[in-house]
């Protein structure tokens, strides 16, 4: 079963410093087909000469360097971001935390990781993939470009597999920008248009995505929810820094925007903070900005005393993340709505509590440890976050817990659902979307 893997949001990936949750799943992927699987694989990328497909050899030196830039192998002691930060929160006041990542850093980053995988055109996607590959793509970034997919037009015995996280800024457009709303859109439309199979991350995101394609007048495709692993640092002990054990913190993680809600979260810190006065637990927010973010960290920033109580990290790395979550009090998601809700599993996996809004994908993410509380419950909140201040946390980690859903069993599942669909008489498949592409064109 050839893959011809989609690289493009991974080529970009030096141009930020820490990866995004959907950077790490396609992250894994490639991993995984690259360094792990014995079928034939190939990355492609949309070039000024059409998609081009590189072999497996230019790339696993590329996913190498991409993990160093990352500093997703290294320890805590060497992210630069938690190195000031524990220092900072033991002197009092309050920290914000973003790694240097201008133009010239970003372009040193690039630099490096086109000096491993070199430079070159590569071949032909059209005339050189093999007949009946699956082409998979797990990073969006071109599946909103129809652009970027018209080689499929002519080589129409390929069989598509799109990997749809959600479809929030469709579904809520209050809380995503016109931008996101268009890209998705557009995303679903080549979904309809191409896709010969379909992989969600949760039943709740698999039937929203559904729902979107059906309203298209899509034709019904084969879909899989398979539930997202967390990273493999999080099967280990938690391993909580000694320098923050006097400190008293919550951790709230996820791209600062609208929708994770927190707002709603500085509205209950200023509560606290009347109540406790310096006895305030801390709130350490960890995320890059989203839509509005620059709104949300001025809010955070200007809130009067309490913004003492508040720290800001971005460009943390994966295994700084786990040792901030490991002295964790609890981890807060009050997100308005979402389609998995990674933090929460990472969370689990090493028995730091966990207080979460109550919406369907953190209802099938979340174990029977979880706190639920509506999102716009402001007092609900501050109930649950100060009878998890009463008490010692009761952490739970055991490694058969962690282990519970590992990438090797997601890999499993994931290639029976690639091979069926690569054993799915192509001409049935083409006949199903045909109705669609007519009255599409």
């Amino acid at each position: 079963m050839p893959i011809v893997y989609d690289a493009t949001r991974l080529f970009w990936g030096p141009l930020s410093l820490t990866p995004r949750g959907i950077d790490r799943v396609d992250f894994a992927y490639a991993k995984h087909f690259f360094e792990h699987s014995q079928d034939d694989c190939f990355a492609l990328l949309p070039t000024g000469l059409g998609a081009r497909i590189f072999p497996r050899e230019r790339v696993v030196p590329g996913l190498a360097r991409l993990e160093e830039l990352w500093a997703e192998n290294r320890s805590p002691d060497g992210d630069m971001t938690w190195s000031r930060f524990v220092p900072a929160v033991n002197a009092g006041p309050t920290a914000w935390h973003c790694s240097p990542n201008g133009p010239i850093v970003r372009a040193r980053r690039m630099a490096s990781l086109l000096g491993k995988i070199g430079v070159g055109h590569g071949q032909s996607a059209v005339a050189s993939v093999a007949p009946g590959s699956i082409y998979l793509n797990a990073g969006h970034l071109t599946l909103s470009v129809p652009f970027f997919l018209r080689w499929l037009n002519r080589r129409p015995d390929i069989k598509p597999v799109f990997m749809i996280h959600d479809v929030i800024p469709l579904n809520t457009p209050e809380y995503t920008s016109p931008r996101a709303a268009r890209f998705h859109a557009s995303m679903l439309e080549q979904t309809a248009r191409y896709a010969a199979g379909l992989i969600a991350t949760t039943r709740f995101a698999q039937k929203s995505i559904e729902t979107e394609l059906e309203r298209r007048g899509a034709p019904k495709l084969p879909a899989i929810a398979l539930p997202l692993p967390v990273p493999s640092i999080f099967h280990e002990p938690p391993d909580p820094d000694p320098a923050l054990a006097g400190i008293t913190y919550f951790v709230i993680c996820g791209s600062i925007e609208l929708r994770k809600n927190h707002l709603m979260l500085l509205e209950v810190w200023k509560r606290l903070y009347q109540r406790f006065g310096q006895a305030c637990p801390r709130l350490i927010v960890v995320g890059s900005k989203g839509w509005q973010g620059d709104l949300i960290l001025d809010r955070l920033k200007h809130a009067g005393e309490v913004s003492g109580r508040i720290h800001v990290l971005q460009g943390l790395s994966t295994p700084a993340l786990k040792r901030l979550m490991s002295g964790a009090r609890a981890l807060l998601m009050p997100s308005m709505i979402e389609g998995f809700g990674m933090p929460i599993a990472e969370a689990n996996a090493i028995g730091t509590p966990v207080i979460a809004s109550d919406i369907p994908a953190h209802r099938e993410v979340g174990g029977p440890g979880v706190i639920f509380v509506d999102p716009l419950d402001g007092p609900g909140w501050e109930h649950a976050i100060v009878s998890a201040l009463s008490s010692e946390p009761m952490r739970s980690f055991s490694p058969e817990n962690a282990h519970n859903f590992t990438w090797l069993d997601y890999f499993r599942e994931l290639t029976v659902f690639l091979r069926t669909i690569a054993a799915s008489p192509n001409m049935e498949i083409r006949n199903s979307l045909r109705g669609y592409l007519e009255r599409a064109e």
